[in-house]
């Protein structure tokens, strides 16, 4: 068998940001050569949030995958619960964007198979699961050429005038390439646990097709998210000083959802039906889109604490984005840092301000309370994670400010009412 081989384009890595840029190739007929080192089905080596907003989907739509494709009604998102303990608890409706107004929880493994395994009905694409990136080849100017790699057979040797790494967050192609780091935010972190469950208490009985959060205004949020098939993964979010796993994380994780009186009502008669995985220190980070014969996306490009639910989002908008500037490399840096930049700078500051900025008792019963009660803050907050409110400036202080003063005016008319 032949072990050299010529492509258009080598993408390396094949789950959402490389399974869509091949997709998006393949319809326009480039010879593509994809590589993923893992087998389907399987989940991605690193957690990543587990929910679609409605630009995800429509980004899904452009690539014919139909909402059914990936989840089921049970994983439909019509709403958030917040709760934080002992100061207030609300509900919120996802507004209508791009003709959604829901969102949709996934499993990656069921997510990421299918994407792989749409591929098989490019002509032009060749798909290789099991099959490793070793290193790049370089010309006699220092221009990337290729890649090496190895499968069940041994070497490969792959030829075409770009390679894209699309390898996750520990990108052995963004090391190969010496991508330059743009951002790194590695001063505070997060920590994450989750497992799958069954049979939970709903947030609220009336209200079905939740996503929700028990917030402790001390560095913990545990996060519930609808998924298919029934189930509802359960998250805890951390600061990443305040974790020790001690050396048994099922128990440290147990321990977490055990502390919060809201969180053991949803359990009660619950059972878990997965082991507990996660990931250390969640890094904020952004490289260099591209440089002479390469590109990065997804993961590999920028990565981000899952706190905003960005992730999937952004891996299929820079393939997008890559695949419309495929002849011309400098458009397609200038287009995907104007459009992921400014939000991932929002999420690090979210994460500064909601995880490690502690939130006395007082505040929480108060200005916090006033805000996510208050239906317009409640309705650009949804939007904000929806990609229609712009990142650079959120949140507006105009915005931040008429909601405390709508709530000290709701406060003010309950007290009147009752002394009346």
């Amino acid at each position: 068998m032949d072990r050299r081989i010529e492509s258009d384009v080598i993408i390396v890595g094949g789950r959402p940001a490389g399974a869509s840029l091949a997709l998006r190739l393949g319809a326009r007929g480039r010879r593509v050569l994809l590589l993923e080192k893992a087998t389907f089905p399987s989940a991605p080596a690193v957690p990543s949030c587990p929910i679609l907003y409605s630009p995800a989907m429509r980004l899904l739509d452009e690539l014919g995958v139909a909402e059914s494709d990936y989840a089921d009604d049970s994983a439909k998102i019509t709403g958030f619960g917040i709760e934080a303990e002992g100061c207030f608890s609300t509900t919120m409706d996802v507004p209508m964007a791009l003709g959604r107004d829901y969102g949709m929880g996934l499993d990656r493994a069921q997510f990421d198979s299918m994407l792989w395994n749409r591929i098989a009905d490019c002509a032009t694409v060749d798909r290789r699961d099991s099959c490793s990136f070793r290193d790049v080849i370089r010309d006699s100017h220092g221009v990337v050429i290729g890649v090496t790699a190895v499968d069940a057979s041994g070497a490969l040797e792959i030829r075409a005038p770009l390679t894209v790494g699309a390898d996750g967050r520990f990108s052995a192609v963004a090391r190969a390439v010496g991508a330059a780091v743009l951002d790194d935010y590695s001063e505070q972190t997060s920590t994450v646990h989750f497992a799958d469950w069954e049979e939970l208490a709903p947030f609220a009985p009336d209200r079905e097709h939740m996503a929700s959060l028990c917030v402790s205004g001390r560095g913990v949020t545990v996060l519930f998210f609808p998924a298919p098939r029934g189930r509802t993964m359960v998250a805890t979010h951390i600061r990443s000083d305040r974790v020790e796993v001690g050396g048994d994380v099922e128990r440290f994780y147990e321990a977490v959802l055990g502390q919060y009186a809201g969180v053991r009502r949803r359990l009660e008669g619950a059972r878990r039906v997965s082991k507990v995985l996660g990931i250390k220190r969640v890094a904020n980070r952004m490289l260099e889109p591209c440089g002479r014969g390469w590109a990065l996306v997804g993961d590999a490009l920028h990565h981000k604490d899952p706190i905003d639910g960005q992730g999937i989002y952004d891996a299929l908008l820079e393939a997008k984005l890559l695949d419309e500037h495929l002849d011309a490399l400098d458009g397609y840096r200038e287009a995907v840092l104007a459009a992921t930049r400014p939000m991932m700078h929002a999420t690090v500051r979210r994460l500064r301000r909601e995880l490690y900025e502690d939130a006395p008792p007082w505040a929480m019963r108060t200005v916090m309370r006033w805000m996510m009660t208050d239906l317009e803050y409640q309705r650009r907050f949804l939007s904000f994670l929806q990609r229609q409110e712009p990142p650079e400036t959120w949140p507006p202080a105009s915005l931040v400010r008429d909601a405390v003063l709508r709530g000290i005016a709701r406060d003010a008319r309950r007290l009147f009412t009752r002394s009346a």
